[in-house]
């Protein structure tokens, strides 16, 4: 990444060099609606009309490093991700290689790596990618891009500061359970392979920004706010975080001032161990990130202020409602007699009201095992009825996929097209939102071209027939 870029020829000498790839702008300029750098990859990647894979791996890891092609592609990978734009050395290789080249000097504070001196690395990164639908709405309704907030990439965050919204997982949101197959799109993209693109599902095609949005805790925003606030505060001034030790000088002022040197309340108001707060008080550990925001929440003041120990104005605040644990549910079902339990179990089989084991012992108040115990039979009976359901469910599946493909099928072939796997996938997806396996599809294009009158083996690479050399054969006259 040191090698100087090269300019093309008629070049001007006096101006900068011409970067690899294009110098995208990256959107956002505050500590709540910054860009992470996975979402500028991506974005980065459509302007270049390539897959992100793709891109990465011909233009990114060769500046990262050399290494093989399995190395490559592994690295290659992490596109698809949160961890280019986390807090590890990946993370800050990626940013590198990045500005090397698009020509810019400031992607690194797109990803957390400047928190990596300040905070401990660990509960930094989200492990799955989270969004606030109303943020997309409105890079929707103001026409920008929609991407994804360095702020939703923090695990400690768990709602927008600007609309007060819970932020929502991905990977959950985009998924009907009224309708599975999603045949009724609200939105279509202009390329249904730019599933990878901030905003847009990756099951079904459509805008995220449709989705509704749920009201957050008032306590979730606070924490969310004083986190954008450390970040803004970190891009803005960040020589005043150089050699910044434990927060320990805070720590001890909060402590006199709010408990007068009671470090025993001091924790209870916290709601951690007086073991953990006299580690941090005393330097020996660090508190993560989670433990940062508890502590400026309670005591009034800005991560910042504990971080860097300023002596600024206190207050009292209690700590939030902490979540009941968890504690195994007590089933009174079984003091019933079993020749009653019995009884019932098989009226709720005949009347199937139970589709599954499960639900039958939810019924009886039971657990699955005593229900196996209770009746073999009848429970087995519930078994094999689920499984037909799931094959039932998987055949119908098969089944409309198959008819929506063939319609895409007979639909290229109307307009006189080469009827390819790529362009039928791409008609379906645009249409239906369903998506195909590789080997699903090419046994589908299978079933449809013998009907249609297509040769099978003409689309097929690498397989080569030998009529052509027969007819030739039978063609050539006799020699007498």
């Amino acid at each position: 990444m040191t090698s100087p870029a090269c300019r093309p020829g008629g070049w001007p000498e006096d101006a900068p060099p011409r970067s690899a790839l294009f110098s995208l702008n990256p959107e956002g300029h505050s500590g709540d609606d910054l860009e992470d750098l996975a979402s500028y990859f991506r974005r980065l990647s459509e302007d270049h009309r390539m897959l992100p894979w793709t891109l990465a791996f011909r233009s990114v890891v060769p500046l990262i490093g050399s290494g093989s092609p399995g190395w490559r592609a592994k690295m290659a990978c992490y596109c698809y991700g949160l961890a280019t734009s986390g807090v590890t050395e990946l993370a800050d290789s990626w940013a590198k290689a990045l500005n090397h080249a698009t020509g810019r000097n400031d992607l690194q504070l797109h990803t957390l790596v400047p928190l990596k001196a300040v905070v401990p690395p660990t509960k930094l990164l989200s492990p799955i990618e989270r969004f606030c639908p109303i943020c997309y709405a409105q890079d929707e309704s103001s026409e920008r891009p929609k991407y994804n907030r360095l702020l939703w990439a923090i695990d400690c965050v768990a709602a927008c500061p600007l609309h007060c919204v819970q932020l929502q997982a991905v990977d959950k949101s985009n998924r009907n359970n009224d309708n599975p197959f999603w045949l009724h799109r609200q939105g279509k993209r202009a390329n249904a392979s730019s599933f990878w693109l901030p905003g847009i599902s990756t099951v079904n095609g459509r805008s995220l920004a449709s989705d509704v949005g749920k009201p957050a805790k008032e306590e979730d925003v606070q924490f969310a706010r004083l986190v954008a606030d450390l970040v803004d505060d970190l891009h803005h001034h960040p020589h005043e975080f150089h050699d910044v030790g434990a927060p320990t000088n805070f720590l001890r002022y909060a402590t006199e001032v709010l408990f007068a040197g009671n470090l025993s309340h001091f924790a209870q108001h916290l709601g951690v161990s007086k073991g953990a707060l006299h580690g941090w008080t005393s330097g020996k550990t660090r508190p993560s990130l989670p433990r940062l925001a508890l502590i400026a929440f309670c005591c009034g003041a800005a991560i910042s202020d504990v971080i860097l120990g300023n002596k600024v104005m206190l207050f009292k605040r209690p700590a939030p409602a902490r979540p009941s644990r968890l504690c195994v549910r007590k089933r009174k079902g079984a003091r019933r007699p079993r020749n009653e339990l019995q009884q019932e179990f098989e009226q709720i089989v005949e009347s199937g009201r139970a589709s599954s084991a499960r639900e039958a012992a939810d019924l009886l108040d039971v657990s699955t095992k005593f229900l196996r115990s209770l009746s073999p039979a009848l429970n087995q009976r519930l078994v094999e009825a689920g499984q037909e359901r799931v094959r039932r469910t998987a055949r119908e599946l098969e089944d409309l996929k198959f008819d929506e493909f063939r319609k895409s099928f007979d639909a290229i072939v109307a307009k006189q097209e080469k009827p390819v796997r790529r362009r039928i996938q791409q008609d379906v997806f645009e249409r239906t939102g369903l998506s195909f396996r590789y080997k699903q599809a090419g046994i589908f294009l299978e079933r449809v071209r013998c009907p249609a009158g297509v040769d099978a083996s003409s689309g097929a690479g690498g397989r080569k027939s030998g009529g052509r050399r027969r007819r030739r054969q039978e063609n050539r006259p006799a020699m007498d």
